[in-house]
């Protein structure tokens, strides 16, 4: 079966919940079904704007509020925290598929056989700590054991093995508690077999974004081979030609390019798009993070600019991909100054084919108010744009 890019576009985002409005609802109970959906939401810490795992639940949750995710951690463990290509937030559920990693860090990575024992001690008697509860005194050198270094690296090395789980966290940083305090009793905590963790790997790339190429496939693999030292790519084609055999999954042509989609998912072509808005993506956003992908479905060519060199930048630091329907239509260089309550637009730049328009202009205000007000800003400076004349206009649009 061969379907076009715009066909495979909108199935994805009908997937990623970005097609039309409101996909998941509103409420806690959105955010919940959005990441069950989504498969992840990535944590990263820089905050030039909204920080990612917010950002991303934001557009596609319309009332989206922090306390929501926290509630959904800590009260309800409904998700956990750890790693799937990055740190990341994960349905409780999938627990059990990320053993098999947890079990291989735990034996590529030996904490210090001193440091280790006491952490679990402290934090079996005290409760729920972070690293900096294992300092030192504040007047003491940093050469002995309990130092903040070696502490910190053992937390993290019993967090990958499973032993410790990140609880919540407090002004970014890490709460860690012993992994029985923190997992529902009713869960499934038995290891998968290699055939049934590479089989979840693959249903859930394509669950979580209605298509997928076995590049797709393999995007977490490079980190699960840093964690463990396996390279699962055999498993990962076994288990996808085992799907296929049993026409669970079945196989696609985008633009030359194959792809392989769950057979109930191609039922709900052909996708119609609701209203066209538009909505500024984290650069970590699910739909935004596989540039490869991006590349092929959207024809956008994009890089993140601020591991970029200054002068070499092209678009900015932090460029954010603007999509306006099915479509990735420009970049978005833009910094909150929470202080003053301004969203400054760095620079704004689209695509050499978007034309102008009265419908693009209005979506591209709205778009912009509304991402200013999630970032806590009550007015937008215009820096620079291109077209250069779009300065000018969005300007009088964003004051009047």
């Amino acid at each position: 079966m061969e379907l076009s890019k715009k066909e495979a576009r909108r199935l994805l985002l009908q997937r990623q919940g970005l097609l039309r409005k409101g996909q998941f609802g509103h409420g806690k109970n959105a955010v919940r079904k959005c990441i069950e959906r989504i498969s992840w939401v990535q944590i990263d810490t820089i905050s030039v704007v909204e920080r990612a795992h917010h950002h991303v639940l934001r557009s596609r949750v319309s009332n989206y509020d922090p306390a929501m995710l926290h509630l959904l951690q800590v009260r309800d463990r409904q998700l956990f925290e750890y790693w799937s290509h990055a740190a990341a937030y994960l349905p409780i559920q999938d627990y059990r598929y990320y053993l098999p990693v947890m079990k291989a860090s735990a034996a590529k990575r030996v904490p210090d056989k001193k440091i280790a024992p006491d952490i679990l001690r402290r934090i079996q008697t005290e409760g729920p700590l972070q690293a900096r509860d294992f300092e030192g005194p504040a007047n003491r050198k940093s050469s002995g054991w309990w130092d903040w270094k070696p502490a910190k690296m053992a937390l993290e090395h019993l967090y990958l093995a499973g032993e410790l789980m990140v609880t919540h966290r407090e002004g970014f940083q890490k709460i860690y508690d012993l992994r029985d305090r923190v997992l529902p009793d009713h869960l499934d905590t038995s290891m998968p077999s290699d055939h049934d963790w590479a089989e979840f790997i693959v249903n859930r790339m394509i669950g979580a974004h209605g298509l997928a190429s076995e590049y797709d496939m393999d995007y977490a693999r490079a980190s699960i081979r840093v964690l463990t030292n396996r390279n699962i790519k055999q498993l990962l084609s076994e288990a996808l030609h085992n799907l296929l055999e049993d026409n669970q999954v079945c196989r696609l042509e985008v633009g030359g390019t194959a792809y392989f989609a769950h057979a109930g998912t191609l039922s709900e072509l052909p996708l119609r798009l609701g209203r066209r808005e538009i909505h500024i993506l984290s650069p970590f956003d699910n739909v935004t993070i596989n540039r490869r992908r991006m590349l092929e479905l959207f024809d956008f060519d994009y890089q993140l600019e601020c591991y970029v060199p200054g002068p070499k930048r092209q678009y900015g630091y932090f460029c954010l991909p603007v999509l306006y329907g099915d479509a990735l239509i420009g970049r978005l260089d833009a910094k909150a100054e929470r202080k003053v309550g301004n969203l400054e637009i760095r620079n704004l730049v689209l695509e050499e084919k978007v034309k102008m328009n009265d419908n693009l202009l209005v979506a591209l205000k709205q778009g912009l108010l509304r991402f200013a007000e999630n970032n806590q800003c009550r007015s937008i400076s215009v820096l620079k744009t291109r077209p250069e004349s779009l300065k000018k206009t969005l300007t009088q649009e964003l004051t009047c």
